[in-house]
């Protein structure tokens, strides 16, 4: 069915794009020829905006607007209609799309060129954005996620999308184009097709103001309008007709083959679609799968008219072979089905986008992979991109200089600007050093040699500040939620007797494992927990750290709902998980159907909660834990680091653990057994968590001393419990007397409280910093956090805190 292009015997060094231009079928379109069909109907456009709009539009679409502004209205009735199924597809394309292009923005860079001078490249997203989304043959609401997506995740303030209004849909667009802008937020649509939308776009009417960068894909009149503005707005690479190139030997699977070809020839009747094989008798299997699967093909016309058009078949000896023409001819989509495929796709050059092995079709390209399928066709892959972050934003040069390090550099722009003959250039910079250019050179430390660069950090880690509560010397430290007791003289004996004994064997490594203190810790939590289900590390954080690492990492989320535990998503951006902020309510507390609905929209890969929650406080209703449970397709995480100070201690999620095997409970022995300093957090889950953490987590990672001193402090569980009933009663004290000054109080059910609400918080924190007092200023806007001290401690927080109020 396919024609055969015989290319067998060829040498790879003449299989170029000059040798084969003539050889590979492809749809002949003269973008240049269009250009002058364009012309006018742009120049129109351009001298009397919305009535050439409106008058091309009736012209080419036969509809009569008297305004190409979709109503709000009509694109919620889209939405409201779309099939749920459909609606859902699309949800999660946007998910996908949304992960894979986050990780395209490239972070603020800064090289230092020499002491005193540097260049700080910083990308700005284009303040408005044109979409084009077609809709002639067949509608594309995949084109809306698929060219909305980077330009929101780019943070591109303003969006406009326009697609052709239909006769047959009272003048608007496609509904499932109106549905698919109303889900992903689109505020503003046009009802515009054709070379007219692109100059309405691009120059500005009265309907619609003119943006800075015009993308998506289109008709041949719509690409020549994009050429035709390129200069006044910034475009995407040039789209034309579809097309596949599908590299396959022996192996592949003729039936894979064939529906795939369709499926690109599906499109339109000028799509291209080539096959490149060594072998000629998976030639012969592809075009009897094709007239078998044609025979029920929907568009069976328009798929035969592709295929026997500009399509074909062309044989070579090799795989090498195979890589030079798929080169050549530069396809927008290119398939590699065949042995070693992940090795022969890593040697593609020119393709707007690969995809690798069986199991990959440019079908989960166009729809759900994440990557973007608006991609260079015609051959223009050879210099050209697909759509993505970059698209929308722009590099600029961000030049400091000092007196010092310019008159270093001064005589090197001496005798570049004298041999220009740009004298003024020399005189700019004389103006400011001076003639003495020896003396300024060695006061700068003499001539550049080179540059010096900062060190290569992650683009997403670049202006990042460590974590940390201020360190301030302060008579009372309320800040920091450490327990205010100290271990007894008993504990001290114990724990020392017990480091003494380790001591002894520091020449040996620790338990890698910490199996007695994991024992003791399921012992310590009941809840018929056995060793094998809890895990131990250097606090919380690390475990946090672990979870992550097994769990999340690069293309996957990660969601928690805040104000909530500020080092969840620090862990995950160094993981290169990405994060989701889900929103607490107007009490703190987590609405359970709300937090299914995020789940459902986002399908995190795990989900944070935190009970009790830190920074407010209140514990989370085992009820809402289970719901998310059920939810999640992934971990739930639920950070107990606060739970012995909460009220109800059976209401612990330890208690769902046989229930859902993916739910992990996090603690922590620096709060309630007073060993901030020994930095001992563990969690308790299924053995298959615990087998999974100890992939990821360095060798002995527990030292032989922490794993003795958390051992002393389990022995003596109740004596250390006894301070946190204190610390309790001294909490509930304070909520009443803070709440008797006319204050807000968070309810609390860990060993802090949070206060507020002030104008400036800040004030009030530094005055009682002046006092004496340090607490943390921390968490929603106007709030303060104060950790439970001593009796002592409490009545200088009382004392200060009226002062300041007075």
């Amino acid at each position: 069915m396919l024609n055969r292009i015989d290319l067998r015997g060829t040498p790879v060094s003449e299989l170029g794009v000059r040798q084969l231009a003539e050889l590979l079928p492809r749809a002949e379109l003269d973008v240049e020829a269009a250009m002058a069909a364009v012309r006018p109907v742009c120049e129109d456009v351009r001298a009397r905006g919305a009535a050439a709009v409106r008058e091309h539009t009736a012209r080419f679409d036969g509809v009569d607007l008297a305004t190409t502004v979709v109503p709000r209205g009509a694109l919620a009735d889209a939405l409201a209609r779309l099939d749920p199924q459909v609606a859902a597809a699309l949800r999660e394309a946007a998910r996908r799309a949304r992960c894979v292009h986050e990780a395209q923005v490239p972070g603020q860079s800064v090289t230092y060129v020499t002491d005193g001078s540097s260049v700080t490249e910083r990308y700005v997203p284009v303040a408005r954005a044109g979409v084009y989304v077609p809709g002639g043959l067949v509608a594309y609401p995949s084109s809306v996620v698929m060219n909305v997506i980077p330009a929101q995740v780019a943070g591109v303030e303003k969006i406009a999308v326009t697609s052709p209004p239909q006769a047959s849909g009272g003048g608007l667009p496609h509904p499932a184009i109106l549905a698919a802008c109303e889900l992903l937020g689109i505020t503003e649509v046009h009802a515009a097709g054709g070379a007219q939308a692109i100059a309405m776009l691009g120059y500005g009417t009265r309907d619609c103001a003119a943006v800075d960068t015009i993308t998506g894909p289109g008709n041949i009149y719509v690409a020549a309008a994009k050429r035709l503005l390129r200069g006044v707005v910034s475009t995407d690479a040039e789209a034309g007709p579809t097309e596949v190139a599908i590299i396959a030997d022996g192996s592949a699977d003729a039936a894979f083959v064939a529906a795939d070809l369709i499926a690109q020839a599906e499109h339109d009747p000028l799509a291209a679609c080539l096959l490149i094989t060594s072998a000629p008798g998976l030639a012969d299997r592809v075009d009897a799968e094709l007239i078998a699967q044609l025979a029920t093909t929907r568009h069976a016309s328009r798929v035969k008219e592709a295929l026997t058009g500009q399509s074909g078949c062309v044989l070579v000896d090799d795989m090498d072979a195979a890589l030079a023409v798929a080169d050549a001819w530069a396809p927008e989509h290119l398939e590699v089905q065949a042995a070693d495929a992940g090795d022969l796709a890593g040697r593609v050059r020119n393709a707007g986008a690969v995809f690798v092995g069986p199991y990959a079709p440019v079908s989960l390209g166009d729809y759900l992979a994440g990557s973007n399928h608006v991609l260079p066709t015609g051959g223009t892959a050879r210099h050209s991109g697909g759509l993505s972050v970059l698209t929308f934003l722009r590099g600029i040069h961000v030049v400091t200089c000092t007196e010092s390090a310019l008159a270093a550099v001064a005589p090197h722009i001496d005798a570049l600007g004298g041999a220009e003959n740009l004298a003024a250039h020399v005189r700019a910079v004389r103006i400011r050093v001076g003639d003495d250019s020896a003396a300024a050179a060695a006061a700068a430390g003499g001539e550049v040699t080179g540059a010096r660069s900062a060190p290569p950090l992650r683009h997403d880690l670049v202006g990042r500040v460590p974590y940390g509560a201020p360190q301030i010397d302060a008579p009372v430290k309320l800040n920091t939620n450490e327990n205010p007791y100290g271990p007894s003289a008993a504990l001290i004996g114990e724990i020392v007797q017990a480091a003494a004994a380790e001591a002894a064997a520091l020449n040996r490594y620790p338990d890698r494992d910490a199996v007695g203190l994991r024992r003791d810790l399921a012992a310590y939590l009941g809840h018929g927990l056995q060793m094998s289900q809890i895990w131990a590390a250097n606090g919380s954080n690390e475990i946090i750290q672990q979870l992550l690492q097994a769990f999340g990492g690069p293309g996957r989320t990660a969601l928690g709902f805040e104000p909530s535990y500020s080092m969840h998503p620090i862990i995950a951006q160094t993981t290169g998980t990405r994060w989701i902020a889900g929103l607490r309510e107007a009490d703190f507390g987590i609405d359970r159907g709300r937090a299914v609905a995020a789940i459902a929209e986002y399908r995190p890969d795990l989900v944070f909660l935190t009970s009790p929650n830190n920074p407010t406080g209140a514990a989370m209703p085992l009820a809402v834990i289970e719901q998310v449970c059920a939810a999640a397709p992934g971990m739930v995480v639920v950070d107990e680091a606060y739970a012995e100070f909460a009220r109800d201690q059976q209401a612990t999620a330890l208690t769902l653990l046989p229930r859902f095997p993916r739910l992990v409970v996090v603690r922590t022995m620096s709060k309630a057994f007073a060993l901030a300093g020994a930095r001992v957090g563990y969690l308790a889950a299924d053995p298959g968590v615990v087998e999974a953490l100890q992939i990821v987590r360095l060798p002995y990672h527990l030292s032989a001393l922490t794993q003795a001193t958390a051992r002393a402090a389990l022995g003596r569980s109740v004596e250390l419990l006894g301070a946190v009933d204190a610390i309790r009663a001294s909490r509930d004290e304070l909520t009443t007397w803070l709440r008797a000054r006319g204050l807000s109080v968070a309810e609390s059910d860990a060993n802090f409280v949070l206060f507020g609400t002030f104008n400036d918080r800040r004030a009030v924190w530094q005055k009682l910093v002046d006092h004496g007092v340090l607490i943390r200023e921390v968490g929603p806007p106007g709030w303060l956090r104060v950790t439970i001290g001593t009796p002592r401690e409490m009545n200088a927080f009382r004392t200060a805190l009226e002062e300041v109020l007075s």
